[in-house]
């Protein structure tokens, strides 16, 4: 028993690093995004449209990489998600033209498709039910970790060497971790993997027939256009709206995603005792994906401030309430679905429909600034459609999930 405690918290370091790094690989974008525009002559809707473009062949594969992950297991899939979109990143700091720019960004999308569903597999499969929701709040601060370190490093490596070296050397990070994970990971076995089969397409459509999923996935959909607006545009909104340049925006919003990070697990871990004090009704953790991601809905009040203090401190709180609400609301997905060997093609499903919405954020937010000079807009919509998730995931998460 020892020996099996140690090595399923290794996998979860290793589930958290993986994350460090797919962030950090996307975050170098945005903070380069500036550079790159003016090297390539492109517009704020253009950068929009550049930004989301990892995110078409991402949203295409999220539900056929997971059912590949359900059934040839997450050492072999992890190894090469990992090992395409590094080999993406490196291809992107060597592009010519903004054709072959946008053409590595696709491949990034290919690689990273996957990468929540290995997470997910790995926290259903060695985490124990009472303890998912903090085990997944603190994997995905991985996520605001790898923002954090990727824009500091992205924003000093382009101020001494450039944006193409910043795309090569955070590249090569990636191999390493591929190398690791192969030798050191092994998929479980056991009763959920004894046969697996690939989920079919009535399973797929039984899903939308459960009122806990749909209240699931408005939570997803929601969060997730938040998460892809500020991931693609918090670095270059900083500078046009405190007048900035690209080291200081850097260090600015990385302080933002390391404040977010280390008060979602505070919250989480708070709320999760709280909730499950007396009693472990896996339903119930909606009460907490509620709470957070309701107070998400504070950025909303950004427009009200110009000034660099409240705005970092209103992005820190905004994005803390995300990330707790994220892990509580993809524990809560693996809690409630009956069948556990379904999770990597479950967790495909909701992110094809979440990265539907996800996608348009950068696209939408270069219109929004280009018609109207300013973010405002963006901020008030995301601010009233996570209070209207946070009121349907209340009303709907009841009972389990079953598939047909």
């Amino acid at each position: 028993m020892p020996g099996r405690q140690t090595s399923r918290y290794v996998f979860f370091f290793m589930i958290f690093l993986m994350y460090v790094i797919s962030y950090g690989d996307r975050a170098a974008l945005s903070i380069s995004l500036p550079d790159l525009g003016r090297e390539f002559s492109l517009s704020s809707v253009q950068m929009g449209w550049v930004s989301s473009s990892f995110l078409w062949s991402y949203f295409l594969l999220n539900l056929p990489s997971t059912i590949m992950l359900d059934i040839v297991g997450a050492r072999l899939v992890g190894t090469l998600a990992v090992s395409v979109w590094s080999g993406a990143m490196m291809l992107g700091g060597m592009a010519q033209n903004i054709s072959q720019f946008i053409a590595t960004r696709m491949l990034l999308g290919v690689g990273e498709a996957p990468t929540f569903g290995v997470g997910a597999t790995i926290v259903r499969g060695w985490a124990q039910s009472k303890e998912r929701g903090t085990v997944m709040t603190i994997l995905l601060t991985g996520m605001q970790l790898g923002l954090a370190s990727g824009t500091l490093a992205g924003a000093y490596l382009i101020t001494k060497m450039g944006w193409r070296y910043e795309f090569i050397f955070l590249g090569m990070i990636g191999f390493v971790w591929s190398m690791a994970w192969w030798l050191i990971y092994r998929d479980k076995v056991g009763a959920e993997k004894a046969t697996p089969r690939p989920i079919s397409i009535p399973q797929v459509l039984s899903l939308f027939k459960s009122r806990t999923f749909c209240g699931i996935l408005s939570v997803q959909c929601t969060q997730n256009f938040l998460n892809f607006l500020l991931m693609s545009w918090v670095p270059v909104y900083l500078m046009h709206e405190l007048h900035i340049d690209v080291l200081h925006s850097g260090s600015g919003t990385a302080g933002c995603y390391v404040l977010g990070a280390v008060g979602a697990i505070i919250l989480g871990r708070v709320l999760e005792r709280a909730v499950f004090k007396n009693h472990a009704i896996p339903s119930h953790r909606r009460y907490i994906v509620a709470a957070c991601i309701m107070g998400s809905s504070i950025i909303g009040i950004l427009p009200f401030f110009h000034a660099e203090f409240p705005i970092l401190i209103i992005l820190s709180l905004s994005l803390c309430c995300l990330i707790a609400a994220n892990g509580a609301n993809t524990a809560m997905l693996a809690d409630m679905l009956e069948d556990g060997s379904k999770i990597g093609s479950v967790t495909g499903v909701t992110l094809t429909c979440s990265n539907a919405i996800g996608l348009t954020a950068p696209i939408v937010t270069g219109y929004v600034v280009s018609y109207t000079g300013s973010f405002n807009a963006a901020w008030y919509a995301c601010a009233i459609s996570l209070i209207v998730a946070a009121c349907i995931s209340l009303i709907t998460v009841r009972q389990s999930i079953r598939m047909a």
